[in-house]
């Protein structure tokens, strides 16, 4: 997927969606009182002006309630559904949501899943600031840092133990606080081998999964520097990780900072006071990953 190829499509599904505007020689002002909407209609002839006011009531129609804005705590304002669970009722799937791209996951909902009609995983997707997107039931849409989405596939199994139908993937979770776990392709810290989807390194950052690591999209292209405060793993560069506070020297921030990963036969941390250790405990590395290190203060 390119952005030559995404910005279009999303520009002409904008196109689409846009109400024409009318020309007509009557106009209609609305001003809302309560639950009652009072409009009043002017018509307009070369002799006379008529004014008619129509006091109307109408359905109140609200959009989901999704908390306040800077809701980030779980307790406070509990997740609605789970991703790997998917209980949510039938005809309709979990996903987060994400009110614009600029901001935070604010949570998860169940929305229509989209059955047998939504784009499949890899495709071109939109979502809407209420979690809905038109991907298929097994599927999200999370967006690249340029705005545009690709649908991925949820993660199943269980909580305890998540994973993915297709063998080359591997179930990370993409928020810390939300129950938002998806497949994606694995990769090595160390070397960064994350498929750029034409856009660059900075599109996706290689974070922990449930098994290994794995390329994230990161939503964002305004990755942290070592050391600057973060909340997720794809807060920070591509080639770092969101470490708690106390691992970095310095640390400003609340939930944490971002830290580079390190290589165990050459260790090496560019941000002083930092050690490199193991990021796996003694005999659970996978294959090929045993010299990952993470540098943090010892």
């Amino acid at each position: 997927m390119s952005r030559a190829s995404g910005r279009p499509l999303v520009v002409l599904l904008v196109l689409a969606c846009a109400r024409p505007g009318a020309t007509t020689d009557a106009t209609t002002q609305s001003t809302t009182t309560g639950d009652s909407v009072v409009s009043t209609t002017s018509t307009t002839t070369p002799s006379s002006t008529t004014e008619t006011t129509t006091p109307t009531t109408t359905a109140t129609t609200s959009a989901p309630d999704l908390g306040e804005p800077t809701c980030t705590d779980p307790q406070r304002c509990p997740p609605v559904c789970d991703t790997v669970l998917q209980d949510c009722p039938e005809g309709q799937k979990c996903t987060g949501v994400k009110p614009s791209i600029d901001e935070p996951y604010r949570g998860t909902a169940c929305v229509a899943d989209n059955a047998g009609q939504g784009a499949p995983a890899g495709g071109i997707c939109f979502t809407a600031s209420d979690g809905w997107d038109n991907c298929d039931a097994d599927t999200m849409c999370v967006q690249f840092g340029t705005g545009e989405g690709a649908c991925v596939p949820f993660c199943g199994g269980t909580v305890d133990a998540p994973a993915c139908a297709h063998p080359t993937l591997v179930c990370a979770r993409t928020d810390r606080l939300w129950p938002i776990s998806v497949c994606v392709p694995p990769c090595d810290p160390l070397a960064y081998d994350c498929p750029d989807a034409d856009i660059g390194a900075e599109a996706m950052v290689c974070q922990p999964a449930a098994v290994g690591f794995g390329c994230v999209l990161r939503g964002n292209l305004d990755g942290r520097a070592l050391g600057e405060p973060c909340v997720q793993h794809r807060d920070c560069t591509a080639a770092a990780h969101c470490a708690p506070p106390d691992h970095v020297p310095g640390c400003a921030g609340l939930d944490g900072c971002c830290a580079a990963y390190c290589d165990l036969d050459a260790p090496s941390c560019p941000v002083a006071g930092q050690t490199c250790v193991p990021h796996f405990a003694p005999g659970e590395a996978p294959p090929n990953l045993e010299k990952v290190g993470r540098c943090a203060v010892p």
